[in-house]
């Protein structure tokens, strides 16, 4: 069987023909996908805020989903209100004192869990910068803080099956946690810090 022959002009007449259907298609897919998202968010909300009041602290979840909440006059903003994290056992000594108008460092991975704690924290401390324990292998050119001294705040995760939890020694809070409940538990570190216990 013989192939008709097309001439250039042809064949990029078609292939652009195809490009333009498709291009349409993707914008209508992304359109209607917006809208429809956009639709059942407010059916889900059924067009009102979601509030929960916890311990005298009002939390309202803005349409980014996140949590607003003021306490003593500064606003905040996580991912979890009080009643999610109330299975994390609290340490119920830290307050936002320790950390005040002083340099905080962080050991560990960065990522959602680290970027909740700085967004939080950034107007009450004197600086944040990632750094390394003595005798750890760090990877990256950071200081090397002492726990003794420094306020300290490690990130790690949990082995598979592993012991979730927050614990300090010396100046330094160990936030465990595997990946998918890092956040959860660097806001109850948070919550525990702001007196919301």
């Amino acid at each position: 069987m013989m192939r008709k022959i097309i001439t250039r002009d042809a064949r990029d007449k078609t292939v652009k023909r195809n490009q333009l259907i498709m291009g349409v298609v993707l914008i209508g897919l992304m359109v209607f996908s917006t809208l429809g998202f956009a639709f059942s968010n407010k059916i889900s909300n059924n067009g009102g805020v979601e509030e929960v009041e916890y311990k005298g602290v009002k939390f309202v979840r803005g349409s980014n989903g996140y949590w607003s909440f003021n306490v003593n006059g500064n606003d905040f903003l996580t991912l979890y209100n009080p009643k999610e994290t109330t299975d994390i056992a609290s340490l119920n000594y830290l307050t936002l004192g320790i950390y005040s108008n002083k340099p905080l460092y962080f050991v560990g991975e960065q990522g959602e869990h680290l970027s909740e704690i700085v967004r939080n924290l950034n107007p009450f401390i004197q600086r944040v910068s990632s750094a390394c324990l003595p005798g750890d292998d760090c990877q990256g050119d950071f200081p090397v803080k002492d726990c003794k001294v420094d306020n300290v705040i490690v990130l790690k995760e949990a082995d598979e099956g592993g012991d979730e939890r927050i614990y300090q020694e010396d100046n330094c809070v160990y936030i465990v946690a595997s990946f998918s409940n890092q956040v959860r538990y660097a806001d109850k570190f948070l919550f525990e810090i702001l007196g919301i216990k």
